[in-house]
């Protein structure tokens, strides 16, 4: 009978300890998942000269510059660029499309990402899109107009 009460004792201790370090775990991601969201955050405004060009845009002539951002070791985000090319070309006035290269340690040596960029392409260096603009989504679209004033920001896939 000892035995079967040292052991029982010891598996509630085993129990209240793990009891306490899932507290422990979720008060822990509470408090970053808070502090994350009480952060004031810019809004998003595109301004070339904030990022590395990788590759100049064309003459914007009033469209709308459309950037997507886009991780280059994710195939979901660059199969959302692909789709969102072959959607807006056939329009009658289609924005220019432009990437934001994010989350790459180094810069790029080549883009082989398979869509005409006339809104160029750029590389995030300085982290802009995630600490400034509080964005963590890849493949997330956004409308700038001509002065770089953000219209809309979507999440991949939609169009």
């Amino acid at each position: 009978m000892g035995v079967e009460r040292v052991s029982w004792q010891r598996f509630e201790r085993l129990n209240a300890i793990a009891l306490m370090l899932a507290l422990g775990v979720c008060a822990a991601l509470g408090l970053a998942w808070w502090h994350d969201r009480a952060r004031h955050f810019e809004t998003p405004r595109f301004d070339a000269a904030r990022f590395e060009t990788l590759s100049p845009a064309e003459p914007l002539a009033g469209r709308e510059r459309w950037l997507v951002a886009v991780n280059l070791d994710c195939p979901h985000c660059q199969a959302h660029l692909r789709a969102l090319a072959a959607r807006t070309t056939a329009r009658a006035h289609p924005p220019a499309l432009a990437v934001l290269v994010v989350d790459q340690a180094s810069r790029p040596a080549a883009l082989h990402l398979g869509v005409s960029l006339a809104g160029g392409a750029y590389w995030d260096r300085r982290q802009i899109w995630r600490e400034s603009w509080g964005r963590r989504v890849y493949g997330e679209t956004f409308r700038f107009d001509v002065l770089g004033r953000m219209l809309s920001a979507t999440p991949a896939g939609v169009v």
